[in-house]
């Protein structure tokens, strides 16, 4: 064997070993990627939930919001329906929908199966509910706010669920 073809030889070594290089590279920046959406959609998931909470927990936040929103007529339907005061409902009204935000960043990161099938378990007791389930079908922040995905998610598991 002479000089050159070991040199040949070294250098389609060398121009796999880049492209293996690369291919490595790209399933790295891939991950990374996935890993900064999910981190992307928890946060805003979280400073929804944060919001959310805090209207519940503060009578004058409470009442401007409600003011500001028109959910008045809403919160007294829900209070009817629910047996429970105005304002009951109007806590009941946010808090739930802290909980929906919280399940859809769950659903949104979700990766594995195990994860998936913990989400549908919960989805199944707490949608189930009956003050749950008439928030989740009747709230205008609720599943006309949260991606469809997840909606039709949460409308699979509950379909299912009835069966």
């Amino acid at each position: 064997m002479n000089w050159e073809a070991i040199s040949a030889i070294g250098e389609i070594t060398g121009a796999i070993a880049v492209v293996i290089t690369l291919g490595y590279f790209a399933l790295q920046i891939r991950s990374a990627r996935e890993t900064a959406a999910d981190t992307n959609r928890l946060q805003r998931s979280n400073g929804v939930r944060e919001i959310m909470l805090a209207t519940m927990a503060s009578r004058d936040v409470r009442a401007a919001i409600e003011h500001a929103l028109g959910t008045s007529s809403l919160h007294e339907k829900f209070a009817s329906e629910l047996e429970v005061t105005h304002d009951e409902a109007n806590i009941a009204h946010w808090l739930l929908l802290s909980w929906f935000w919280l399940h859809w960043g769950q659903y949104a990161s979700t990766t594995t199966q195990k994860d998936i099938d913990e989400l549908k378990n919960v989805v199944k007791i707490f949608y189930s509910n009956p003050g749950v389930h008439k928030i989740w079908s009747n709230s205008p922040f609720a599943k006309p706010a949260l991606e469809s995905d997840f909606v039709n998610f949460v409308e699979e598991v509950l379909r299912d669920t009835a069966s």
